[in-house]
């Protein structure tokens, strides 16, 4: 058996055309004779399962997958697999002694892209290998247009695939026809483009990839658009990215929103004239029409502002930009963090991320016109009450505060948060416009919602932070993680934070950018350990490393608050301390049960939702709210 696109990856790639996506290329790797491929499937496997292009069965759902995105109109491409042979690198390894020590690679992590092999010894890949798997693409991309594709996507950056690491002399150090001039180290990628053209015909499209420019010792910019004048005429169209990392996926603590734009446009100016794709950033309609606009690039690549609108185009076409949903930038949709595995992509903002295929059976139209009452205006409550008013029904929310938003309201103002800003205003908005009644500066209890007449009550108030059983919590200098924003000034100089998950390590920041000194403790031995890894962990770690004054220690295990500051115990069971004239609890949130269940039985329908029935994050109270409100 041959592992094969399914029901829910069909409608996944036909929806990414039905939003507007122009080409829609398909990430998911694909093959002939795939290696383990029956280990793969096992439960547990770290194994990437790869459809088989050999198989007549995966044949016939590819083109069911292609079928599908051309029935909006749009293109579809793949991409090609065009990896090398186990124990083979475009150049032989460098002895040993030239080679990074095993601390050295864990040190630098991700960046290990920029060089030398991370794996086991290398042979040279012979110039008959290289001309193997030239044909076995060229190959692949025959099979592939019969089965509907109208190009392949030829993947050449971050010194991954042989394309990339021919291209770059931090890779390659060959001798022959393929090594030294830039022109030798570009003959395999052309080799490559004109096989498949050959194959498929002139119209059988090509979109490559590289990194716009690399690391020191690299290629530089200028480089990058001297291969692009090679690529001319080979290849239909160029995408320009990052060497890699998070750029690619920019996330809030990357201040350019746009970080590669700057390459098309320099490839522009030095006459490159294939087409150009800058990719990286563009979750805003805006930002896109401004970069085109410019000329600085002839396309955009968006990827994760499709994910959290199924109707992007039509929103773009009918001038509303306001009305699109904002990606909040945490790649959630990239997969894992290391408390959560197997890797799970799924999204924040956009409740029906992964469910597709199978969301118009989950939720039935409405039987009848209700009137529905949401107690609670922070992102659960205002979620519940857009789409109970979409379904039809009278909403009235209440929030006990002057303004809708909840727990963002109260990091709003965050410096690097303004992901989070943008959807809470977002949200207000859609609230505004959707002819729920808001009161304000209303904190209703149960003897009003009784007397309102609701059919329904939806209870959104949220959770509290939990209080460590440590001695000297309750001291005076004490404070909750959410009563630091907007009264940062009456801290200590020094402060303890204690909590290194992600939101201990964003008070932590904050706190040191307002000018204080900053000591975050951990007790696992990872900070951050609920953060998405891919595209974000890396620049959560790099972000932090710019704070001199907010310093983390992990394994830190702390037993006790003074006046003075806290004690704790060290990875090595000795007790340590730190002055410190405030402490920070960021040690997690529990729902305000109690608080929610006094609204028990004020309605024939009554739910919790948010994290009031089980403290999560943003996602699992937009999911507990879309879920519940799509059942009224």
């Amino acid at each position: 058996p041959a592992a094969c696109p399914d029901e829910g990856i069909l409608i996944h790639h036909a929806d990414r055309a039905r939003a507007g996506a122009s080409i829609v290329i398909i990430s998911q790797p694909i093959k002939f004779h795939p290696d383990n491929q029956m280990d793969s499937l096992k439960p547990g496997s770290t194994i990437t399962p790869f459809w088989d292009l050999a198989n007549t069965g995966c044949q016939n759902l590819l083109a069911q997958l292609t079928e599908g995105v051309h029935f909006y109109g749009s293109l579809c491409f793949w991409k090609a697999d065009i990896r090398p042979p186990a124990g083979y690198d475009v150049s032989a390894s460098l002895p040993a002694e030239k080679r990074l020590s095993t601390a050295e690679q864990e040190k630098l992590g991700a960046k290990m892209w920029q060089g030398r092999p991370r794996e086991e010894e290398k042979k040279e890949l012979t110039e008959e290998m290289l001309q193997d798997i030239i044909d076995n693409a060229a190959h692949q991309a025959e099979v592939g247009k019969s089965c509907g594709f109208d190009g392949i996507w030829i993947h050449g950056g971050y010194r991954g695939a042989p394309t990339a690491r021919l291209m770059s002399p931090l890779t390659n150090r060959r001798t022959d026809k393929y090594g030294g001039s830039l022109e030798n180290r570009a003959r395999f990628t052309i080799e490559l483009a004109d096989a498949i053209k050959k194959r498929c015909g002139k119209d059988f499209l090509i979109i490559g990839m590289i990194s716009g420019e690399e690391p020191e010792g690299g290629y530089t910019l200028d480089d990058g658009a001297e291969f692009a004048k090679l690529f001319t005429g080979h290849m239909d169209m160029l995408t320009l990215k990052g060497d890699g990392g998070s750029v690619n996926a920019p996330d809030n603590f990357i201040t350019q929103r746009t970080p590669n734009l700057y390459m098309t446009e320099h490839y522009k100016k030095k006459g490159v004239t294939i087409p150009l794709i800058s990719d990286g950033g563009f979750t805003d309609l805006d930002l896109a029409e401004e970069a085109l606009a410019s000329g600085k690039t002839d396309a955009v690549g968006m990827c994760r502002i499709l994910i959290t609108n199924r109707n992007l185009i039509d929103l773009a076409e009918e001038g509303r930009n306001e009305d699109v949903v904002p990606c909040i930038r945490c790649n959630a949709c990239h997969g894992n963090s290391f408390i959560v595995y197997p890797k799970n992509s799924t999204c924040v903002v956009n409740p029906v991320w992964g469910l597709e295929h199978k969301i118009d059976r989950m939720v039935s139209p409405p039987k009848d016109k209700k009137k529905v009452a949401v107690i609670g205006g922070g992102p659960a409550g205002m979620e519940a009450a857009l789409i109970a008013a979409r379904r039809g029904h009278a909403v009235t929310l209440y929030e006990k505060t002057d303004a809708l938003g909840g727990l963002i309201k109260t990091i709003e103002n965050v410096s690097f948060k303004w992901p989070h800003k943008d959807y809470k205003n977002y949200m207000v908005r859609q609230v505004g416009k959707s002819g729920v009644t808001v009161r304000l500066n209303t904190e209703p209890d149960a003897a009003m919602i009784r007397k309102g007449g609701y059919d329904a009550v939806l209870v959104a108030v949220g959770a509290e932070p939990v209080i460590p059983d440590i001695p000297g919590v309750q001291g005076k200098n004490v404070v909750s993680i959410t009563d630091v924003y907007g009264k940062e000034d009456t801290l200590a100089k020094e402060v303890v934070v204690i909590g290194g998950g992600e939101s201990g390590l964003d008070t932590g920041m904050h706190l040191s950018e307002k000018g204080h000194q900053v000591t975050v403790l951990e007790a696992s031995e990872i900070l951050a350990r609920e953060a998405v890894i891919a595209h974000f962990y890396e620049s959560l770690m790099e972000f932090l490393a710019k704070h001199k004054n907010c310093k983390t220690i992990v394994q830190a295990r702390c037993n006790g608050i003074t006046k003075d500051g806290v004690t704790y115990i060290d990875a090595d069971g000795k007790q340590q301390s730190i002055n410190a004239g405030s402490v920070v609890l960021a040690v997690g949130m529990k729902p305000k049960s109690d608080l929610a269940l006094k609204f028990y039985g004020t309605g024939p329908r009554f739910h919790l939702i948010g994290d009031c029935f089980e403290a999560g994050d943003l996602r699992t109270s937009i999911r507990s709210a879309f879920g519940i409100a799509s059942k009224l």
